[in-house]
Parts: C-alpha cells; structure tokens; sequence
C-alpha cells in the first residue's frame, strides 16, 4: 500500500500549499497533512486483545487516554506494560517508548513531561520516511508497517480507553467445533 499525497505539495513556512499553477495557492495546516496521512493508515481494531485486556482488568488504567496529548514518559511506562503482557511485541514498544523523545547534545531526554501528539508524530514519521524512500532509501519499507502497527495500538488504546470496559461475549457460543 503506498502512503502519499495527489497533486503537487511543497512546504513552505511550516505549512503544506497545494501547487494549483497560480499564485492562489492555499496553505494547508499541518494537522490536514496529519488527518490525511492517518486516513490513508486506516484503523486495524485487531492489534490489540481486547479480550485479553478485559481479563487483565486494564480499563481503569486506560480509561481517558488521548493519544495526542501523552507525554513521552507515559507512553513509554504504558508500552512497557502492554509488552509485559504480551498485548504488542517488543518492535512495537519500542518505537512507542522512543515516540516523542528530543535528546540535549549529551543523549539526555529533554523534557520527558512534556506533552505532544503521539498520532501525528508517527504520521509525520510516516510522511518522513515516505519521502526517503522515493528516493531510494529500503529501509524505509521495513519501517512503514511497524509505524502503521504503532498508530493502531495508540487508536485501539484510545477506543478501548472511551468504552466502559466490558466486551460483549456470546456466551451461547461453544468452544467446540
């Protein structure tokens, strides 16, 4: 599946303006380019258990969360506990762990508290890494489906966090085959 954008796009001032071959060109704010970018990923409702999270009794501890305003503190105390349980693999959580981290000259995490958008961070990843790859750049494939598998995890974590912590099961249903 290619993630890309129709017709021409350059950035200029830190926004997005489609080129319309005149000078009516319209700047475009970043959280489109963002909106576009996260409706071409789509939604997988399977990446994480959910069954498995209500055994676990997870919803009070997910219950709220907003994938963009997290911090990057917690998000990674979250990625490590959903791997802890097996919910997503370690690829994953560790690409949620290093979401949103801005590194001082030394290596030192810089404003670990601060909150930011964990949706458009991998996004603009996404965007990022589809520009290198146009130009030639492999690894960028290898990358792509483990950015898309994070943004499912934060969008499975947001719709599981807005529900009321039950799933429905049939139990009329046999195990039996």
């Amino acid at each position: 599946m290619a993630i890309g954008y129709v017709g021409g796009w350059t950035s200029k001032a830190g926004l997005l303006v489609q080129e319309n071959g005149g000078s009516s060109s319209k700047p475009v704010s970043q959280s489109a380019k963002v909106r576009q970018m996260l409706s071409l990923v789509g939604q997988n409702p399977t990446v994480l258990d959910i069954r498995k999270m209500d055994q676990l009794k997870l919803h009070k501890q997910i219950k709220g969360f907003d994938p963009t305003n997290v911090t990057a503190k917690s998000l990674g105390g979250m990625s490590t506990f959903l791997k802890n349980n097996g919910l997503i693999s370690d690829v994953t959580a560790l690409n949620l762990i290093n979401a949103g981290d801005q590194f001082d000259r030394f290596g030192i995490p810089k404003n670990p508290d601060q909150p930011f958008n964990a949706l458009e961070y991998f996004a603009m990843k996404l965007d990022d890494i589809q520009n290198n790859n146009l130009k030639g750049n492999k690894y960028a494939n290898y990358l792509i489906p483990e950015y898309k598998k994070a943004i499912y995890v934060l969008q499975g974590l947001q719709n599981y966090g807005k529900g009321n912590g039950t799933t429905v099961t049939d139990k009329n249903v046999s195990t039996k085959a």
